[in-house]
């Protein structure tokens, strides 16, 4: 399970106020204390709309890499021209692009891009001009879609990570059901790439969301689930990922299961 840390993400406030600072000292604990909790990649998210993206997301860059040099970084911005300038930028590979999706104009700017970057790791949303389709049959097609796009351009197939897309169950209560039926079909048609999630979109509008995370992380990583976008200091998730892992026997001997109990952290 890979687990991308979400925290340095603009759309919140703490993080929008203290990257119009420029406050090294507060996105180097923010990058030190998830990867102390666990994660993968760190996602950086640096589109607060004031037209500096690419020069902040260029700032948070180089300030991890020069305090976390082995940090794996996920670059996460809708604009193909921050992606391109940033993108060179990353010294430790493989390095995560988040995301492209099926709308013909941002296909049509993402392709000739990665052309040059056949390694990343491309997190691919199974959505369109039309949207987020309501039903996990049209995603499976969106999916096939960008399945086909990609590996023509030259992306492997496991450097693919399908998002089918989380949504809140506050405003439909069989979305998550939806989502997994789309992650099982999607793995079934193409095994040989990846899944990924946003996972904390499932409980968005309700109290108490740190158990609904966890208890979906626990379904979704029966289903198959592969990598995740989520807080990784969220009190459970971790420990949901770890005991999952030894019920579906993907964790052998329980060893990491043992481990992670001795490090405490259970």
């Amino acid at each position: 399970m890979i687990i991308v840390g979400e925290r340095i993400n603009a759309t919140r406030k703490q993080i929008r106020a203290a990257l119009g600072k420029k406050d090294s000292d507060f996105f180097l604990k923010e990058a030190r204390i998830q990867i102390e909790c666990g994660s993968d990649f760190l996602d950086l998210n640096a589109g607060t709309g004031t037209g500096h993206e690419a020069e902040d997301l260029a700032w948070l860059i180089n300030l991890i890499q020069s305090a976390y040099p082995d940090a794996k970084l996920a670059l996460d911005s809708s604009n193909t021209g921050v992606i391109a300038e940033c993108l060179p930028m990353v010294k430790n590979k493989p390095i995560m692009v988040n995301s492209i999706n099926a709308e013909t104009k941002k296909l049509n700017e993402f392709l000739p891009l990665l052309k040059n970057f056949p390694d990343v790791y491309i997190i691919a949303l199974t959505m369109d001009d039309s949207g987020i389709p309501a039903s996990w049959q049209k995603r499976v097609e969106i999916a096939d879609i960008l399945h086909n796009k990609l590996t023509e351009t030259g992306i492997k197939e496991e450097n693919i990570f399908y998002d089918a897309l989380v949504q809140p169950v506050s405003t439909n209560t069989e979305a998550f059901i939806n989502y997994l039926k789309s992650l099982r079909a999607i793995k079934t048609n193409h095994p040989a790439t990846r899944s990924i999630c946003g996972l904390s979109n499932v409980s968005f509008g309700l109290p108490k969301r740190k158990h609904i995370n966890k208890y979906a992380f626990a379904l979704a990583m029966y289903e198959g689930l592969e990598a995740v976008i989520i807080d990784p200091t969220e009190p459970g998730v971790m420990e949901a990922r770890c005991v999952t892992g030894v019920l579906t026997g993907k964790d052998q001997f329980c060893l990491n299961y043992i481990s992670i109990f001795r490090e405490g952290k259970i």
